[in-house]
């Protein structure tokens, strides 16, 4: 049974509470970050969530630095371009790389290969909330919960409609969590979802094609969504019925 981490989470809060400005010359200021105390950070917080789950083997998922959602919608993280990795970023993640069993698939973010890699028995473990429309065992904190996969469904088409600023698709304009969880009251499975959130964007004159781009920027892809021979994504499409 695996302990499945999504491992970027935790490695840009290490290297970013190590970071310090430094003024090298005078006037002249630039960013160092003590790697060795970013790698003990981790490496403790990896000690505390293996504590919680002993009998499981941790391992750590990466994502690739390329992604299909940027062609599925092309403002996907479009704000987050000029954003700065804290320093030495790339090299903490090459010694994570280099230290822990590692999974990384082509073409997607580490949280769809926690995803795809889930099986029966396993734990996800994410400090990114957005894991939770993936049905199964996860780890919060230092609790173990129970996703279920209609929980799962609802949060991922709650996704659909309020989109995401941090990940840059908008979703329904004006739709908060309230209205999205008004307009998907009373589905009992994901067909009846997947027509409400429809009915909802068509109402507000969206185009035909544009909610299925917000799924698939929301969708993290799950056990089975992925061409492993092919190494790329299977994208999501709605569900028949």
């Amino acid at each position: 049974m695996k302990l499945i981490i999504d491992a970027e989470t935790w490695l840009y809060r290490a290297a970013a509470s190590n970071e310090y400005e430094v003024e090298f010359q005078p006037d002249k200021w630039t960013y160092e970050t003590n790697i060795s105390a970013a790698k003990v950070a981790f490496s403790q917080e990896m000690d505390r969530i293996q504590a919680v789950a002993p009998d499981h083997s941790m391992v750590q998922v990466l994502g690739d630095r390329s992604n299909f959602r940027y062609a599925v919608y092309m403002g996907y993280k479009s704000n987050r371009r000029k954003l700065r990795k804290p320093a030495g970023y790339s090299a903490l993640r090459d010694w994570v790389e280099a230290s822990w069993p590692t999974t990384k698939l082509k073409n997607v973010e580490a949280d769809d290969g926690c995803g795809v890699i889930y099986e029966e028995g396993d734990i996800i473990c994410s400090r990114d909330k957005d894991l939770r429309t993936i049905p199964g065992i996860h780890m919060v904190g230092d609790q173990i919960i129970d996703v279920g996969k209609f929980e799962a469904d609802l949060t991922f088409y709650m996704q659909t409609l309020t989109g995401d600023p941090t990940d840059g698709y908008p979703g329904l304009k004006g739709c908060g969590p309230k209205a999205a969880a008004k307009v998907l009251a009373g589905c009992m499975d994901e067909a009846a979802m997947w027509a409400a959130v429809v009915k909802a964007y068509m109402k507000e004159g969206y185009a035909p094609e544009y909610p299925l781009q917000m799924a698939r920027c929301a969708r993290i892809l799950r056990a089975g969504e992925y061409d492993h021979e092919n190494e790329r994504p299977i994208l999501w499409d709605p569900p028949k019925g």
